[in-house]
């Protein structure tokens, strides 16, 4: 991963890392930003250079709140900026650094508590460097979003869901990376009920303290947040109406149409994954991993915002902690792993073609 991270900056973007922050060149830059050599793209960039931000500030006392777009959001997702940060030892000059470096570190972890659960489950270790090839991954790679963080988690879901402590780090450090890391709390809660392990269960509930807290603060130090999207009420809204309108690609007409095509292609992959969930559930498997499966499964149908389903970007991130859950009990679960990095992939290929001609360049 480092290694082709290395080659696309210096192939494509001069050696400047902060490329893989994607930021736009019209985006506000803080006092403490004014000073970096920051690589900028046309557009408004990704949700990594808001991450960046956060990394530099984040108890939103330097101005990153005022150069963001949606502040409470952002901000409830801290524990990858906030690693960087107490990395970094809080100096500006050392948080890209060590922002990569965290990035990479819950990469490695992914591979490595997976390939566990592989051995664990009676199946070849190997299956654990999947992980890197996981929609959330890919992205977290290339624009530096937390989304790899929460995945890693879901893998170390799978392998300490029968070791009280250790989980109990995994659910607690997974609330503070993404809101949707709660799911996995609310799963395991869900199965603890179940079993009537209701010591258990409190010690679960007590893992979404830190993050409550959390919020709380970052309500207090941020704007309000704007109305939720009501349309998340309507089970498989959001998937239906992008099946049902593909995206308008300003592009040639062969390039337009594989992306479309693709498109396609990834959404079926979704619908496979959800499939898979939906017969774990008609074979009435019960665990703490398969309870966390449906919970993620339930909150993907909900999902009504058209934004998130807009690009296998968008939606590649939000499911794979459930492509993670469901790899680890079977391995048919690459298959939509691979139908939608078959779309994200799509995205690489300018970058793609630049290493290869400056590989090219340097053998010649």
């Amino acid at each position: 991963m480092w290694l082709w991270q290395f080659a696309t900056v210096h192939f494509n973007y001069a050696g400047n890392w902060t490329a893989l922050f994607c930021i736009a060149p019209e985006w506000p830059r803080p006092a403490f930003a004014s000073s970096e050599t920051l690589y900028t793209f046309p557009g408004s960039g990704y949700d990594g250079q808001m991450y960046h931000l956060i990394a530099h500030d984040p108890f939103m006392r330097r101005g990153a709140v005022a150069a963001m777009d949606d502040p409470p959001l952002r901000y409830r997702r801290i524990l990858v900026p906030a690693l960087a940060w107490a990395l970094a030892l809080g100096r500006d000059s050392a948080i890209h650094f060590t922002y990569f470096a965290v990035i990479l570190g819950f990469v490695f972890l992914g591979v490595y508590w997976l390939a566990r659960a592989m051995v664990i489950h009676d199946r070849n270790a190997a299956w654990g460097l999947m992980f890197v090839l996981m929609p959330g991954v890919l992205v977290s790679m290339d624009r530096m979003t937390v989304d790899v963080g929460l995945a890693a988690l879901a893998a170390g879901f799978v392998l300490y869901s029968e070791s009280r402590w250790k989980l109990l780090l995994i659910l607690t450090c997974a609330a503070l990376t993404r809101e949707t890391g709660l799911l996995l709390t609310l799963g395991y809660g869900v199965f603890l009920l179940s079993r009537r392990r209701f010591m258990d269960l409190l010690w679960a509930a007590a893992t979404t303290v830190p993050a409550m807290i959390w919020y709380v603060y970052v309500s207090r130090n941020t704007p309000p947040e704007p109305p939720a999207n009501m349309s998340t009420l309507i089970p498989l809204g959001g998937w239906i109406e992008r099946v049902a309108h593909p995206f308008a690609y300003n592009l040639p007409h062969w390039p337009a149409l594989a992306a479309t095509e693709l498109d396609y292609v990834a959404l079926a992959g979704v619908a496979l994954m959800l499939g898979h969930a939906v017969w774990l559930a008609w074979t009435r498997s019960w665990n703490a991993r398969a309870a966390a499966i449906y919970m993620f499964a339930v909150a993907i149908i909900f999902i009504g915002s058209r934004s998130v389903w807009d690009d296998a970007f968008g939606y590649g991130r939000v499911i794979t902690p459930l492509m993670v859950l469901l790899a680890a009990e079977d391995s048919v679960a690459f298959v939509p792993v691979a139908m939608i990095d078959a779309r994200i992939g799509l995205n690489f290929l300018k970058q793609i073609m630049g290493v290869v001609r400056g590989l090219a360049g340097l053998l010649i």
